[in-house]
């Protein structure tokens, strides 16, 4: 594109950022599908005691994408003074891909989530939703951002640990956009499933 005398070039994202990028918009795409139409009532009602509701996963991932955006940006900009740069594709190790795969859907395993992570006992519908868009905007722009780092190399602290192993426990930086995105994926089938729950209220 020329402006002036000035030519401005854009550059394609990296493969493994555009990748993320496109996983981010369509777990939001998936979650505005999910939550299009809901009542209160609908958002709050769970299948059975012990259940998460649909607004209970939603909480549930603000909770723990909240909690992992500071550490994500923290990790870009430590990255980029150390000069750690790279293009994909990038390898990770045996851990971090065994840790994101264990999160993707269908769900066949099911964790405990840690107390900080737990959805409260009320969850406004409007609310939770804005701030699912809002931290998925957040998350969109953090990995963009990301663009032309080595995302192996550059290394964060795991905000999702307790704070005893989060002290030294470090997951790669892509690790964690991929341990994000499959784990928003995880419980926004979640949420589908209670959705399509033939108790489900009309």
């Amino acid at each position: 594109m020329r402006m002036g005398n000035l030519y401005c070039i854009y550059m394609p994202l990296d493969a493994d950022i555009a990748m993320l990028v496109t996983e981010i918009d369509a777990n939001l795409s998936h979650a505005e599908s999910i939550t299009h139409g809901l009542t209160p009532e609908q958002f709050a009602w769970r299948p059975e005691p012990g259940r998460w509701s649909i607004g209970e996963c939603f909480a549930h991932l603000n909770a723990t994408n909240n909690i992992a955006l500071p550490a994500i940006e923290a990790g870009i900009a430590k990255g980029r003074a150390a000069g750690k740069m790279g293009q994909s594709p990038f390898q990770y190790g045996v851990l971090s891909r065994k840790f994101i795969a264990s999160q993707e859907p269908p769900v066949t395993k099911k964790f405990k989530a840690p107390k900080a992570f737990l959805p409260p006992a009320e969850v406004d519908l409007d609310e939770t939703i804005a701030e699912y868009r809002r931290v998925s905007g957040e998350l969109r722009r953090l990995t963009r951002e990301a663009d032309g780092l080595h995302l192996a190399r550059v290394k964060i602290k795991l905000a999702a640990l307790p704070a005893v192993l989060r002290a030294v426990a470090r997951i790669p930086l892509g690790g964690q956009f991929h341990l994000t995105t499959t784990h928003d994926r995880r419980h926004l089938w979640q949420a589908e499933q209670v959705r399509n729950h033939p108790a489900f209220p009309v």
